[in-house]
Formats: structure tokens, C-alpha cells, sequence
């Protein structure tokens, strides 16, 4: 498949428009074997044409050019949606395609293994799960209640109970809760609430341009209220690729309606509940047309009153240019910074993603991580960025093993 062609990283910096500004000097490439900490295990997910791939965990073996191809790995029909907590390995789905539900994963003499599963075979969608610790975690299967969430243990992989929110039904041929957002804060669940109908396209409609969030109070079991905001939809993409992030530093909880992605009516836009409030924040919004139009927001981390994100570097659509998502994978999302305060935006000296690996940023030790494919300059790599000093670097490459379609770390005991 033929990518947009840029010419070097200075071309498209160049290119850039006024509103972004350069935020450091050209990222190293080179690599600096002696700058390789040795405390953590990197854990890499790659992925082919066809999204198979493995899960590769790099110890001792970790360099700045990594070649996979004598490294032992975990076979996966499906390659995209690791999640680490607490230093242990969970993802969406099992080793074959026709594995749908969670899975979780040990790590033994420098390699993975399959250490429990939930299976959701009835979905008709992918399987959004939760994982707050060794002992609670959340997950939705349509096939036990679409405004149903269900409890498991993700100690023992096993399914300890319910939540029923049917409360909040309307009627609707299609209802959903927790089928994109299952987020948890001050032991209160986040939940998107889903009303409207299923078509040919994978979103869903919604009965009203408005997005719902049910706020469901762990404490008392039961639903404290239902959020709600005009003139947006859908708060999501995809289930391996999360569309939410709690900021940290603030327990703001930034959420992305993405729009419809037909049409791109309502627009895409990033959203806000601050902490220890039950309702959106009405004072703030970020509409993608403030930076580019028409085209999506499909990332996001939140990070110290900053959002980091991907913004195209010209107008696109996830259904345009022939079978949808084609014409949208091209090497045209540049990694942002946008000050939530300001709202400008700052785009980060990396080379543009082309959209197929659908990682969020994550934070470590100080540094937060992110994912470029890159066709023209035949990339595919994570940089490491210091949101304090600015500085940005090349974390390591793939030589000759595909796209990286994941990337998480593991601190080693």
C-alpha cells in the first residue's frame, strides 16, 4: 500500500503548519548501547500486514536496533492491545483470531506464556476490559447484557459478579454500557453509556448528538448519575485502543468523542470531568478544527495539564479513499503536545505514525513513550520523550521485523 511520501523529518517539520511550533532539535538515531537501563524488561508486540504477530519481553538482549528474528516469542493471530499492570501482561483476545475475550500472560525465562483467560465468544464486538489491580478488574461482554459490566479476578481469571446498569435503559435496539470507557476514580466507575441503532459501519448511531458517561459509586453500588454532553458522539474507537487517560498529576479524566467518522458531523473532540466532579466540565472543550479539519482526534494521554495526541498533517477521513481505514493509515499523524490551559499545540520532533499501531503514550520514570510506523522512511520505532526538559530521543528501532504494533515495560524485581 502506498504511503504519502515525505521527503526527511526537516521536510515535514517545514511543512508544518503555523499554528505548531518545533519543540527540540532532531531526535538522536544513533544507538547508545551504554544508555540501555538494565533494570526493566521491554515488552514488544510486532505485527505484519495481515496484524499477526508475537510478544517478544527483551532483558539483557535490549539494544537500539532490534532484529526479532532469533528472539523467542509468543504467536498471537492478532497483535495490537497489551495493557500492563502491576508488571503483569493482560490483552484483549487469545493466541488465535477466533479467541475473543482477556487474556492474561507470565513471564518465564525470557518469555511469555498464556496464564489465564476470559473468554466473551458471543461479542459482537471486541471485548473491553478493565484492570485495576491483582484483585478487581471490570470487563463488558454483550452476550451477558449490553448494560450489563461483569467482575472478575484477574488473579485467577474468573468472573466474581455483575453490576446492572438496565436501569438506564430507553428502549433502544442497541444499548451498551462500558462497551469503550471502563475508567475508575476515587473508587467511582466511569462507564460511556450507548443508546441508538447498529449499521453496516462499526459505530454506532446514536438516537441524539450527546455522549453519556454513568457514574457508578463502588462504595454504595449504585449509579450516582449519568453525565452528559451535547453535540458529540461516539466516545471511542476501537476497544484494543482506548480513547480516555487520567491525568495523574491533576485526576482530570480527559475522554475523546470522536465523532462520526462517516460524516465527521459532530466534529472530534476531547472532553473533560475534573476531579471529584460528577458532570462535564462545561468550560472546556478541544475541537479538532482548531488544528486541522476535517480529520479525527485517535490518540490520547494526559499528562500534567498537557494532552498528547496525533493530529494529521492534512484533511482525512477513516472512511474515505476506497475500503475505509486505508487511505486514513498513511504516514500523516504527527505526535502533539496540547496545553490544556492555552490550548496551543506543540508538535514533538518524531516522525509521523501512519495509524497502525493504535497505542496511547504511556509514562515511565519520567519519560513518556510513543509509538511511530513510518513507510517512507521505513521506521518503526518508539521515541522517549521528557516532558520536563523537552528533550526527545530515538528509544530503539526494529531492523527487519515488521511494524510495532506495541510496546510496554515491565520493571524488573
Amino acid at each position: 500500500m502506498r504511503k504519502t511520501a515525505f521527503k526527511s523529518t526537516a521536510t515535514a517539520l517545514f511543512a508544518a503548519l503555523l499554528l505548531f511550533s518545533c519543540k527540540t532539535d532532531a531526535p538522536e538515531t544513533d544507538p547508545v548501547p551504554n544508555d540501555l537501563p538494565k533494570d526493566e524488561t521491554w515488552v514488544i508486540f510486532n505485527g505484519t500486514e495481515k496484524w499477526s504477530g508475537g510478544i517478544y519481553a527483551l532483558g539483557d538482549n535490549k539494544s537500539r536496533e532490534i532484529n526479532l528474528s532469533a528472539i523467542p516469542f509468543y504467536q498471537l493471530g492478532y497483535s495490537a492491545g497489551g495493557r500492563i499492570v502491576d508488571n503483569i501482561l493482560y490483552k484483549k483476545d487469545g493466541p488465535n483470531t477466533t479467541d475473543i475475550g482477556i487474556s492474561k500472560y507470565k513471564l518465564e525465562a525470557g518469555r511469555f506464556a498464556a496464564n489465564g483467560f476470559i473468554a466473551t465468544p458471543n461479542n459482537s464486538y471486541e471485548t473491553n476490559f478493565l484492570v485495576v489491580s491483582a484483585t478487581e478488574g471490570y470487563y463488558w461482554d454483550l452476550s451477558a447484557g449490553g448494560l450489563k459490566i461483569q467482575k472478575f479476578n484477574p488473579g485467577t481469571m474468573q468472573r466474581t459478579g455483575e453490576i446492572d446498569l438496565t436501569s438506564l435503559s430507553d428502549g433502544s435496539s442497541y444499548e451498551a454500557a462500558g462497551q469503550l470507557i471502563l475508567a475508575k476514580i476515587d473508587n467511582k466507575l466511569f462507564v460511556d453509556i450507548q443508546h441508538g441503532q447498529r449499521t453496516s459501519a462499526w459505530q454506532i448511531t446514536p438516537n441524539e448528538k450527546k455522549v453519556e458517561i454513568a457514574i457508578y459509586d463502588l462504595t454504595n453500588n449504585k449509579i450516582e448519575t449519568v453525565a452528559t454532553h451535547p453535540d458529540a458522539t461516539n466516545l471511542g474507537l476501537f476497544v484494543d485502543h482506548v480513547l480516555w487517560s487520567i491525568d495523574e498529576v491533576t485526576k482530570d479524566l480527559y475522554i475523546v468523542a470522536v465523532g462520526d467518522m462517516v460524516t465527521q458531523k459532530p466534529e472530534s473532540k476531547i472532553l473533560r470531568i475534573k476531579k471529584g466532579e460528577t458532570k462535564f466540565d462545561t468550560g472546556f472543550e478541544l475541537k479538532i478544527s482548531d488544528y486541522q479539519y476535517p480529520t479525527d482526534f485517535n490518540r490520547i494521554f494526559a499528562h500534567n495539564n498537557k494532552i498528547y495526541t496525533t493530529i494529521s498533517s492534512r484533511p482525512t477521513s477513516y472512511y474515505g479513499g476506497g475500503q475505509h481505514g486505508v487511505g486514513y493509515r498513511k504516514d500523516i499523524w504527527y505526535w502533539t503536545e496540547i496545553d490544556v490551559n492555552t490550548k496551543k499545540a506543540t508538535r514533538l520532533n518524531m516522525l509521523p505514525d501512519n495509524f497502525y499501531s493504535y497505542q496511547n503514550p504511556f509514562l515511565h520514570k519520567g519519560n513518556i513513550y510513543f509509538i511511530s510506523n513510518n513507510t517512507t522512511e521505513n521506521f518503526a520505532g518508539a521515541y522517549q520523550y521528557n516532558p520536563q526538559s523537552g528533550e526527545t530521543k530515538e528509544a530503539f528501532r526494529l531492523k527487519g521485523s515488521g511494524r510495532l504494533m506495541g510496546f510496554n515495560i515491565i520493571d524488573n524485581k
